[in-house]
């Protein structure tokens, strides 16, 4: 009866085998698409008799090692069959994935062409692989965890790709096998003659389960608490929001009342779309978000705020006619962001001249401005409360950037129609004595040097402690981005007697009747001059800014002498640092494949970036694969630290330690710790008595004979002490 017993364990192991690596193969071929070679219906059950029969008894384990040699020598002398298939293998897999999402795997896309019924050999290589481990795991480990994860290398693959999912029965086979083993691993680890018996029961109980669970979510009824696309959008949306907060510190987004330069956080490299702006017609844009009027050498703050009006910040309200543009927000938005010249506000209201705030919550909202702006009147007040804040520069900052300008180019007079005075060696301006063509071109003279006194970089080195931001920046900084452009230029026009503010928003690049994604690659910061009684854009940044050519990684060029730009009356015409524009037949070739007020699907332009690739699927995957690797590592991690320390400690501090893992074990087991134990403990803890070598090791032999008590354990308290207590 005994031999009838083991006869049977001995075929039902053989049979979970089989099912187990033929349901794992079976859930690959049936996703991809490819023929189950027949090749391995063979290999499977013939391999796994053949581990089944050798994987037994303590010569197993030599046996194992002689059965690996032998599988390495015979890959060995197929490796070229071998290599060829799992190339075709490769080729297959990373072809769907690289369909599914968007073509973000076309590097790894094989160049040469590949056969696909060479796949056939890398199947087999699979089936020997994963019969080989399943049989040490079942017959010599006595183990369900390892057979589990090197099924895992049929099943994943396919739920990688929602539409690769495998056909339901292969599947339930892998399942099955694994449950059965689960359930019965207990029983198998004691050497009883109830192991057959333990695995019909599993069987019959892992059969009885699925049976349940198909009859309660039949297939075809079947609905996911959510969709994957509900699952990828909320998971977008969380990272597009982690991405958008990383410019806040960059006061960049968010609209924040100050903004700290001496902890100016790396810019985010990835593309999040922001919101959408449509132009009735061709328009290069500044929209403005915020500006900033206070300055005390390290930080902008709103500062000084004028409540006396819209009128002096927008000069040409209530004109009729411009040009009509159109603002989508994804979300609500603490201001409206405006372009310049504008004819109307979109609702809202001013708030001291610093943003217009966006009080009634819209997120669509439109506006008309004008490209063909000259000198205004000003508003008298207005000027008063100007030259009293928008000149204002801390005293030290100011001596350092005049003599930045003293040594680069402050000694060559501004033209004779600006009034000018001397300032010790520095000429500054007086600009209520000037013409505005003049004080404007000046502005961006001074903008072009500022803009060559460092490479762009999103990624820059933070302010030394101490140090005064704009003469760090002008002097010693390597790299920067808009944000230190912006502030050292506004800081240097102050200085030099040029009314100036510092402005955040976004550019882009608009072409008529056609909606524009804008992403947060595009916010950008800017200076603001007060020249013929309105505001006007200076850009002290560099031309290859992502803001501008929508590259990530711009390529510095060479610092040259820049020319003095010839003096704009349209803030919409292209700025005076050249940037990209697209090809006259781009532009044609996008037009005819496009129609009025609906995005291009064309290659983005100047200012517009890719869409990201959606992989939430991958991500999902890869983080449930590192959890699991992280259960399954900390056990055996916890187990060598525990040697380790025990191995180091003395004789009296190792007695302490077997009694507190002892006390914990019996505690599991609910059993009260033996007094030998006890006494044992009260030595080494309370007395000079050193315990003897004998002792220790009997503390070592309770200690062993306990944690081989966790074997009679149930499958789930097992679990719950060895990988989640990590108690042995």
């Amino acid at each position: 009866m005994k031999k009838a017993n083991l006869v049977l364990r001995f075929l039902l192991e053989w049979a979970l085998i089989c099912v187990g690596v033929l349901g794992s193969l079976y859930c690959l071929t049936t996703a991809f698409g490819f023929p189950m070679p027949l090749s391995v219906r063979i290999v499977v059950p013939v391999l796994a008799l053949f581990f089944c029969l050798l994987f037994n008894g303590k010569i197993g384990k030599y046996y194992a090692l002689g059965v690996l040699a032998l599988l390495l020598f015979t890959l060995w002398l197929f490796r070229e069959e071998v290599v060829e298939g799992f190339r075709s293998l490769w080729a297959v897999l990373i072809g769907i994935y690289n369909y599914a999402y968007n073509n973000i795997f076309s590097e790894l896309l094989l160049q040469e062409e590949t056969d696909p019924r060479a796949v056939a050999s890398a199947l087999v290589t699979l089936a020997v692989l994963e019969t080989y481990l399943s049989a040490l795991a079942v017959r010599l480990w006595k183990r369900t965890s390892p057979m589990a994860l090197v099924l895992l290398l049929g099943i994943v693959p396919c739920f990688i790709v929602l539409d690769t999912q495998p056909n339901l029965l292969p599947l339930m086979a892998a399942v099955f096998a694994v449950l059965t083993l689960a359930f019965s691993q207990s029983a198998r680890r004691r050497e009883t003659g109830e192991q057959a018996k333990a695995i019909a029961l599993s069987a019959l109980l892992a059969g009885a389960l699925l049976g349940v669970l198909l009859l309660i979510f039949p297939k075809e009824s079947y609905s996911k608490p959510i969709t994957w696309k509900e699952l990828s959008e909320k998971v977008t949306k969380w990272h597009e929001q982690e991405v958008l907060d990383s410019s806040k510190g960059a006061g960049l987004s968010g609209n924040p009342d100050q903004i700290d330069l001496t902890a100016l956080p790396s810019l985010p490299n990835q593309a999040v779309p922001t919101f959408y702006v449509t132009s009735s017609t061709k328009a290069y844009v500044y929209l403005r978000g915020s500006s900033y009027v206070g300055f005390d050498g390290s930080r902008w703050t709103r500062g000084a705020l004028w409540n006396g009006g819209k009128s002096a910040l927008f000069p040409y309200l209530g004109r009729t006619g411009g040009d009509k543009l159109l603002v989508e927000t994804d979300s609500t938005e603490a201001v409206l962001f405006t372009t310049y010249q504008i004819l109307d506000l979109p609702g809202g209201s001013v708030f001291a001249d610093a943003y217009v705030e966006n009080r009634d919550g819209l997120d669509r909202y439109s506006m008309y401005f004008t490209q063909e702006a000259g000198v205004a009147e000003p508003d008298a007040d207005y000027e008063v409360w100007i030259k009293q804040h928008c000149l204002e520069v801390p005293a030290r900052t100011k001596a350092g950037v005049l003599a930045w300008w003293e040594a680069v180019d402050g000694r060559s007079a501004p033209s004779p129609e600006i009034g000018t005075h001397q300032s010790g060696s520095t000429v500054v301006i007086d600009y209520e004595y000037m013409d505005p063509d003049s004080l404007e071109a000046f502005a961006r003279s001074v903008a072009a040097r500022v803009s060559q006194v460092a490479g762009y970089g999103r990624s820059p080195l933070r302010l030394p402690e101490g140090e005064d931001f704009c003469t760090w920046f002008l002097n010693e900084a390597e790299e920067g981005y808009c944000v230190h452009y912006a502030t050292a230029c506004t800081a240097l026009l102050r200085s030099l007697g040029v009314p100036a503010r510092y402005v955040w928003g976004y550019v882009c690049s608009l072409r008529a009747n056609r909606r524009t994604q804008i992403t947060n690659l595009q916010a950008h910061a800017w200076v603001e001059i007060w020249c013929g009684g309105r505001w006007i854009v200076i850009e002290p940044t560099p031309d290859n800014a992502t803001e501008f050519t929508g590259n990530v990684n711009p390529v510095a060029t060479a610092a040259t002498e820049a020319p003095l730009p010839p003096p704009s009356e349209s803030l919409t015409d292209p700025p005076p640092i050249t940037k990209p524009k697209p090809s006259e037949s781009t532009e044609a070739a996008q037009s005819e494949s496009t129609e009025p007020g609906v995005s291009s699907d064309a290659a983005p332009g100047p200012g517009q970036v890719e869409q990201p690739k959606d992989l939430t699927a991958l991500w999902v995957f890869l983080g449930a694969a590192g959890f699991l690797a992280l259960v399954l590592g900390r056990r055996e991690l916890a187990k060598r630290l525990r040697e380790r320390r025990l191995r180091r400690a003395r004789p009296n501090e190792r007695g302490r330690l077997y009694y507190r893992y002892l006390r914990r074990l019996h505690k599991l087991a609910g059993t009260p710790v033996p007094p030998e134990v006890m006494e044992l403990a009260r030595k080494a803890a309370f007395s000079q008595y050193e315990l003897s070598d004998e002792e220790l090791a009997s503390l070592r032999q309770m200690y062993d004979k306990q944690q081989s008590v966790l074997r009679y354990y149930s499958v789930w308290k097992r679990l719950w002490c060895e990988y989640v207590l990590a108690v042995i």
